[in-house]
C-alpha cells in the first residue's frame, strides 16, 4: 500500500470520503478502507472532503501530513475521529468558508476525538465543531499542540484541550476563537502559552450542524471548478457555502448556524464593550521620589570587586561606582543604611546566600543596579527563620533575592539578564514607603511566594519580565505601575502565580501581559488595607496589551475599573463568583478599548459572571456567542448583531 502511495507523494490529494468503503485518490488510486478507518501511511497533502463514518488515521512513520478539511463530517463512531500515531509533524488546515464536524471517542483508547503523538498545528479561517463523549475533546500526548487560526466548537467531559509536550509551552494559542462546553477550555495541567485568541462561554447542550431541522449531510463528489461541494446535494451558488437552514446566504456572507451570520467561516467576534458608566473616575499615578534613576556610572573611577567564597561579604559604605562580579556559593552584598549615590554594576555574577538577601539595600539608601551579561541571585535561606524564637535569626531574615528595605529607592536596569531564585519566600522584597523601578532589564524570577513585593509603589517601566511564582507574581502595596504614560511598557509573562498583578491601584499605561493564574489575575486590592483611607481601589488601562487565563476573576477591584486604552483578553472561569471583569465600585469601558471578554461582568448590582445584567443568549439558550443586539431582537437583512455594545447605563 505504501509502495502505490509513493507514486504520488507530495502531490495534492483529493480524497473524497463517503459512506461506502471506498477512498478515490488523485481520481485514479483506490484506498481500501482499512478495520473501518482511512490511513495514511505517507507524507504530504490531503484534501478531504464529504463524509466518513470511521477514523482518519496517520501513519507515515516519517515527514510531515497536512490535513486540509474542506467541509467533512467525521464520525469516529466508539473511536476518535482523527488519530495521528507517527511522522514528524500534522497539520490540520480549516480552508476559509469550511465548515467542519468531528465525533467519537466514546470509550476509545485514545480518549480524545482528535488524538495525536506527533506535533499539531491547527490552521486556517474555517470553522471547526469537536463533540467528544471521552474525557477531551483534542488532546496531544508527547507532542506540541499549537493553534495559529480558525474558530472552534468543542464539547468534551472534561477538557476542551490539552497538550502533554516539551516543556515549557507544550500548548500554543496564538490566533484562534473557541466556544467550549467541558469542565475546562485547558487542561490545568498543560503547560501553555496564550499569545492571541480567545474562548467563549459554552454553547449549548443542544447545538448542532442542521439543515432544514435535519443533521447536515454532505456529497461524497468532486469540488467542481475548485467550489466548495454542497452539504445537500445542490450546487453551492456564486462560489459560496450553501445555508445549513435551507435559506440562501445573503450578500456573499455565510448562512446563519441560529440567527448570528458568522463571515468567513468564523464563530461570530466576541467584541464586549458594554459600558457601566458615562466617564472614567479619577485616575491616581505613583509619584514616590527616585533619584536613582539620574545616577550615572562612572567606569573610569569605580571600585571593581571580584566575589569568591573567600571574598563573598561586600559592603558599601560610600557613594560611587562599584563593577561587581564573580560567584559565591553564600554571600551578598550590603549596601549601608542611608548611603545616597551608588550605582552598582552587576556583571556576570553568581551569588546565593543562605544568611539573607543576596543584595540588600538598607533603609534611606539609594542605588542604581545595573544588569551586565548574567547575573544570578539565589536566596536559599532557611524559611523557618522568618518565624524563630531567636530574636537575631528572626531579625536577620530577609525573606528576598533582592531586598530594598524602608524608605530606599532602587532602580534596576542594563542589557543584561537578571535571574532570581526565590527559594525561601520572595524573589524581589522592597519596604514601607520604598520605591523600586525597573527600566530597560531582562528579569527571570522564580519564588515560592511573591515574585516581586513592595509595601509601596512599584513601577516596571521597560524590560522583559518571565515570573513564576508560588502567590502573587507581582504586588504592591500602594500603587503598581506597568508602563509608562506615553503608551510604551515591558513584556510581562507570567506563567504561574495565584494572582498575577495586585495593588491598591494597578495602571497598566502600555506593554504587552499575560497571565497565568489560580485565582484573580489582576487584583486591585490590599488585604492588609494598609492605604484604603489614602487611595481608592482601581484597576486602569489606558495603553498596551493584556490577556488573561485565569481560574479567578479576570480582573478584579474592590473598587472601580476604567478600560480607556488599548485592549484585553480575559479567558476566566465563569460562575460561582467568578467572572471576566468583577468591580464593586465604577466600571467604565471607552469606545476605543478593544476587550474580548469571555466570562461575563459582575458588578455590585449583577449577579457573578453576567454581562451589564444580561446573560448572553442563542435562541433562547446559553449561547458561545456574547454578543447580542441591544435590543434582543434578530438582526435584519442579513446583517451581523451589533458587536460593539457600546450603550450605556
Amino acid at each position: 500500500m505504501k509502495k502505490l502511495l509513493a507514486i504520488i507523494l507530495s502531490a495534492l490529494l483529493i480524497l473524497t470520503m463517503c459512506t461506502i468503503t471506498a477512498f478515490a485518490l488523485d481520481q485514479n488510486v483506490t484506498l481500501e478502507e482499512v478495520d473501518g478507518r482511512l490511513e495514511i501511511t505517507e507524507a504530504g497533502s490531503y484534501v478531504l472532503t464529504g463524509t466518513l463514518q470511521g477514523s482518519v488515521y496517520v501513519d507515515p512513520d516519517e515527514g510531515e501530513v497536512e490535513l486540509i478539511l474542506d467541509s467533512v463530517d467525521i464520525d469516529g463512531g466508539e473511536n476518535a475521529g482523527i488519530i495521528a500515531v507517527s511522522g514528524d509533524k500534522l497539520i490540520i488546515n480549516l480552508p476559509e468558508g469550511s465548515v467542519n464536524r468531528i465525533a467519537g471517542s466514546t470509550g476509545n483508547l485514545y480518549d480524545a476525538t482528535i488524538y495525536s503523538t506527533i506535533d499539531t498545528v491547527f490552521e486556517g479561517d474555517g470553522a471547526l465543531y469537536v463533540i467528544s463523549s471521552a474525557s477531551n475533546g483534542i488532546e496531544t500526548e508527547n507532542a506540541d499542540l499549537t493553534f495559529d487560526g480558525g474558530s472552534y466548537a468543542i464539547t468534551a467531559e472534561e477538557n476542551a484541550i490539552t497538550a502533554d509536550g516539551d516543556q515549557p509551552g507544550a500548548l500554543t494559542v496564538n490566533d484562534g476563537h473557541f466556544s467550549t462546553q467541558a469542565e475546562n477550555n485547558i487542561a490545568p495541567e498543560a503547560s501553555f502559552e496564550m499569545n492571541g485568541g480567545f474562548f467563549d462561554q459554552p454553547f449549548p447542550e443542544n447545538f448542532n450542524m442542521q439543515q432544514n431541522g435535519e443533521p447536515m449531510q454532505m456529497t461524497g463528489s468532486a469540488p467542481q471548478n475548485g467550489q466548495q461541494p454542497p452539504m445537500d446535494g445542490n450546487a453551492p451558488q456564486n462560489g459560496q457555502q450553501p445555508p445549513m437552514d435551507g435559506n440562501a446566504p445573503q450578500n456573499g456572507q455565510q448562512p446563519p448556524m441560529d440567527g448570528n451570520a458568522p463571515q468567513n467561516g468564523q464563530m461570530p467576534n466576541n467584541q464586549q464593550n458594554s459600558a457601566g458608566a458615562g466617564s472614567a473616575s479619577e485616575i491616581v499615578y505613583g509619584t514616590m521620589t527616585n533619584n536613582a534613576a539620574s545616577l550615572e556610572a562612572d567606569y573610569d573611577n569605580a571600585t571593581y570587586i571580584s566575589v569568591t567564597d573567600d571574598n563573598s561579604q561586600i559592603k558599601i559604605t560610600s557613594s560611587g561606582t562599584y563593577v561587581i562580579s564573580g560567584s559565591s556559593s553564600d554571600g551578598n552584598i550590603t549596601v549601608k543604611k542611608g548611603t545616597t549615590g551608588v550605582v552598582l554594576v552587576l556583571e556576570d555574577l553568581d551569588l546565593t546566600s543562605t544568611t539573607g538577601a543576596t543584595v540588600s539595600v538598607n533603609k534611606e539608601a539609594e542605588v542604581k543596579i545595573i544588569i551586565s551579561g548574567n547575573v544570578v541571585l539565589t536566596d536559599n535561606e532557611n524559611p523557618d527563620d522568618e518565624y524563630s524564637s531567636n530574636a537575631d535569626v528572626a531579625d536577620a531574615y530577609d525573606g528576598a533575592a533582592l531586598k530594598a528595605k524602608a524608605n530606599s529607592q532602587v532602580y534596576v536596569t542594563g542589557d543584561g539578564t537578571l535571574t532570581i531564585n526565590g527559594n525561601a519566600k520572595n524573589g524581589i522584597k522592597a519596604g514601607d514607603d520604598s520605591s523600586l523601578i525597573f527600566d530597560g532589564v531582562t528579569v527571570n524570577i522564580n519564588a515560592v511566594n511573591d515574585g516581586i513585593n513592595g509595601n509601596y509603589d512599584v513601577t516596571l517601566l521597560s524590560g522583559t519580565f518571565n515570573i513564576a511564582a508560588g502567590d502573587d507574581a507581582i504586588h504592591a502595596d500602594h500603587i503598581l505601575t506597568v508602563g509608562s504614560e506615553d503608551g510604551t511598557g515591558p513584556t510581562i509573562k507570567v506563567t504561574e502565580s495565584t494572582e498575577g498583578l495586585e495593588g491598591t491601584v494597578v495602571n497598566v499605561l502600555g506593554g504587552d501581559v499575560s497571565i497565568v493564574s489560580s485565582d484573580d489575575a489582576i487584583n486591585a486590592a490590599n488585604a492588609d488595607s494598609a492605604y484604603e483611607g489614602e487611595l481608592d481601589y482601581s484597576f486602569n488601562m489606558l495603553g498596551g496589551k493584556v490577556v488573561i487565563n485565569s481560574k479567578g476573576d479576570g480582573i478584579d477591584s474592590n473598587g472601580d475599573v476604567n478600560l480607556i486604552g488599548g485592549n484585553a483578553t480575559i479567558n476566566s472561569t465563569s460562575g460561582g463568583g467568578e467572572a471576566g471583569i468583577d468591580y464593586d465600585g465604577q466600571y467604565y469601558i471607552s469606545n476605543d478599548f478593544n476587550l474580548n471578554n469571555k466570562s461575563g461582568v459582575s458588578g455590585a448590582d449583577m449577579m457573578p459572571g453576567q454581562m451589564n445584567g444580561q446573560q448572553p443568549q442563542m435562541n433562547g439558550q446559553q449561547g458561545f456567542n456574547q454578543n447580542q443586539n441591544t435590543n434582543g431582537s434578530a438582526p435584519q437583512n442579513g446583517q451581523q448583531p451589533n458587536t460593539n455594545n457600546n450603550t450605556r447605563r
